[in-house]
């Protein structure tokens, strides 16, 4: 098994120590002291000599079958050199285990090649896959053919992600024109970027928008962003807004609704015994509960969320075996939808 990233971290050091030509033999005080120092936490010496003998494990047992020896006459440890000459982890190969998740990962990455994101990204996967060799040889199986995720399409504005994430790292405001599908027309907007948020296979960005009409965060879809430039002008940091945790309460991005402050409400959902096990399996959101259980199998469920567009999708997108029981006027909108989507129906168009 893989060792654990801090623990990695730490054999990192040891090995810079014990590799130190200009202080050779380090005390194990001395080990502590480097970990402690860079890693900036507290480190107890049954962790260090643990350590030591995990790194001096064999390589199926995780281990890098470092040579470390110990030096009573100098209470010190050092690498034995003299059978194992240059030894040093830093240039220890992957093993099996370790190779293998790499190719998974890298099997999985190359579905998204086809996005073009940018050069950069398409070029640093294909160094991957051609490190861990992910095709192998022709008697052997794929393993990229192992896993198939849900293949991800282009879509419009990805040629500006690049440009996009700078002025997020770099804290620069953009100027582009945005598209609005619903009012069908074109607006000038000057955004100072925070995130670039995912929803529903599609991309937005969340920013603080000058606009007369917003002057607060709002986002912006991706696919309707145009001629993106970075602009010399101070930029507006974010104080007030918890980023990490603003869309924790929100399935989607779109809220319905009430004008005001955004507020989780308790949204309740009748789920029918064909789909219970589904919905258990995988929740709609981490906030779902179960309120109740039905003799038939059916399920009662509880979320706690910003009413969106996207959750009255995902709803109906469940047809007969999902129904809103509350909030009421959430049910009065979705009976609307229903409604209007009926009327439709019952109309000739060809």
């Amino acid at each position: 098994m893989p060792p654990k990233s801090d623990a990695t971290l730490r054999y990192k050091i040891i090995d810079e120590c014990l590799t130190n030509i200009y202080k050779p033999y380090p005390t194990m005080d001395d080990l502590i002291y480097a970990i402690e120092r860079k890693l900036k936490t507290k480190v107890s010496r049954e962790t260090v000599q643990k350590d030591i003998g995990n790194m001096k494990k064999s390589e199926a047992d995780g281990g890098y079958n470092a040579p470390i020896k110990f030096r009573k006459s100098r209470n010190s440890y050092y690498y034995d050199l003299e059978s194992f000459p240059d030894f040093t982890i830093q240039t220890f190969g992957l093993n099996d285990k370790e190779i293998e998740a790499i190719e998974l990962a890298a099997g999985v990455l190359q579905h998204f090649k086809g996005i073009k994101v940018n050069d950069s990204y398409n070029h640093a996967i294909d160094k991957l896959l051609s490190a861990v060799d992910i095709k192998k040889s022709d008697k052997e199986e794929k393993l990229e053919n192992a896993i198939q995720p849900e293949e991800t399409t282009y879509m419009r504005g990805m040629e500006h992600f690049e440009t996009l994430v700078s002025s997020i790292k770099k804290k620069i405001p953009v100027s582009f024109i945005h598209y609005s599908y619903n009012k069908k027309q074109f607006k000038s907007i000057i955004i100072h970027p925070y995130l670039l948020k995912e929803s529903n296979k599609r991309w937005y960005l969340v920013g603080y928008s000058e606009a007369e009409d917003h002057k607060q965060i709002r986002s912006f879809g991706v696919d309707r962003i145009y001629d993106p430039i970075l602009i010399d002008k101070e930029f507006i940091e974010n104080r007030d807004t918890d980023l990490k945790n603003l869309y924790n309460d929100k399935i989607g991005i779109n809220t319905i609704g009430k004008i005001g402050p955004e507020q989780a409400e308790e949204i309740t959902l009748w789920v029918s015994n064909d789909m219970a096990n589904y919905i258990k399996s995988m929740p709609l959101h981490k906030s779902q509960t179960y309120k109740e259980y039905r003799k038939m199998g059916e399920i009662i469920v509880t979320l706690k969320l910003v009413p969106t567009y996207e959750l009255v999708a995902l709803i109906l997108s469940y047809g007969k075996h999902m129904e809103l029981i509350s909030p009421s006027w959430l049910r009065t909108e979705v009976v609307k939808e229903l409604e209007r989507s009926v009327s439709k129906y019952k109309k000739e168009r060809f």
